[in-house]
């Protein structure tokens, strides 16, 4: 009896350690943000373009210059990324006022129909009034000024030349870092098969994303030629924003969805307002029940709660940041974790015998 209480004790203060060790490393991964976020980022997309370092290893470029295509690319695709988000954040930030107006007007009117109060509408048009005019006073303040500006500065070249050295140093000597993790991490004479198994997981992810990319371009070319179709204003500027916001799995969609909800309340009368968010989600629902999964195969499908618990995560612990990186990382860890007991080196390609583990 003495016995099996002891071990529930035990287990119980394992337990408790484990919970208050996912605390600690929570907390501090959320102090640590400024570093730590950057790194991880830079990281994350050095997995993804390390079939550009293969290809001028294969063609006998030296490292350094594989290490610099890949750096000056991953700046180019962010720079590419932001000159195609601002126009569509400039008009969502113009038109802003507009929707608000309509929403509160349909609004109105929804209230009316089911209240049937003569005097219902004129209430609520007064008070939702006076919240949009401290609304609109409040937003005022919202917009960064000159001084903040200033102060964010240091913050942000101090995190983007992070992100630009650790992308740089992390290309230039993956194949170093994976041989060093299996020595110093794992038994004696399984060094090789370990560092295989770490480039073997970065080509998964690698492919992975391409997939994805593949994929959400698609999707864009589809929203826009369907709002082309429907007569919806901006509609490249939403296939845009559909194939950025679709590389955040389900919170994307869903923030896009609400989006052209309010835009359709803007631009179309009654009933077909919800023509753009409706024809979004079918869209949407055969991207993601028939092409995504046919094109990524069983193999590198991701368990739904997993993903949506690891992107609230990382959203919460890094915003915007976090929500990209999620994703990549869980792959990461589930094919190295899938691997275990099952690969050896003669699963893996020649050209991954190049890590360096002694």
């Amino acid at each position: 009896m003495q016995t099996r209480q002891a071990e529930r004790i035990r287990t119980a203060a394992h337990i408790a350690m484990i919970g208050a060790g996912l605390v600690a490393a929570a907390i501090g991964m959320s102090l640590a943000k400024s570093i730590l976020a950057p790194t991880l980022l830079a990281v994350v997309v050095g997995i993804v373009l390390s079939p550009i370092s293969d290809f001028w290893e294969r063609i006998g470029a030296p490292r350094m210059i594989g290490a610099l295509a890949s750096l000056f690319l991953a700046i180019g695709v962010i720079v590419l990324i932001a000159s195609l988000a601002l126009p569509v954040a400039g008009q969502i930030v113009e038109a802003w006022p507009q929707i608000q107006n309509e929403v509160r007007g349909t609004l109105v009117e929804f209230q009316n129909a089911i209240r049937g109060i003569e005097n219902a509408g004129e209430e609520v048009q007064r008070a939702m009034g006076g919240a949009g005019t401290d609304g609109d006073g409040e937003g005022g303040s919202v917009i960064p000024s000159t001084t903040d500006a200033l102060f964010l500065a240091p913050s942000v070249a101090g995190q983007t030349i992070t992100f630009v050295g650790v992308l740089f140093f992390f290309v230039l000597t993956r194949q170093e870092i994976y041989g060093w993790v299996a020595r110093r991490l794992t038994p004696r004479g399984v060094e090789e098969t370990i560092a295989l198994r770490l480039l073997l997981a970065e080509r998964h992810v690698a492919r992975y994303f391409l997939t994805i990319t593949v994929v959400n371009v698609l999707f864009g070319c589809a929203v826009t030629l369907a709002f082309y179709f429907i007569g919806m204003p901006s509609f490249y500027l939403w296939g845009v924003a559909t194939t950025l916001l679709n590389f955040v799995l389900y919170l994307g969609p869903a923030i896009l969805f609400v989006a052209l909800a309010l835009a359709g309340v803007v631009v179309f009368d009654g009933a077909y307002a919800m023509l753009p968010a409706m024809t979004f989600l079918g869209l949407n629902l055969i991207e993601a029940q028939f092409v995504t999964p046919s094109a990524i195969g069983a193999s590198l499908a991701l368990n739904p709660l997993l993903v949506f618990v690891a992107l609230v995560f990382f959203l919460w612990l890094w915003g915007p940041i976090g929500g990209f990186i999620a994703i990549p990382f869980v792959l990461w860890i589930m094919v190295i974790a899938n691997m275990s007991g099952e690969t050896n080196t003669s699963d893996i390609d020649d050209d991954l015998t190049d890590a360096e583990i002694t």
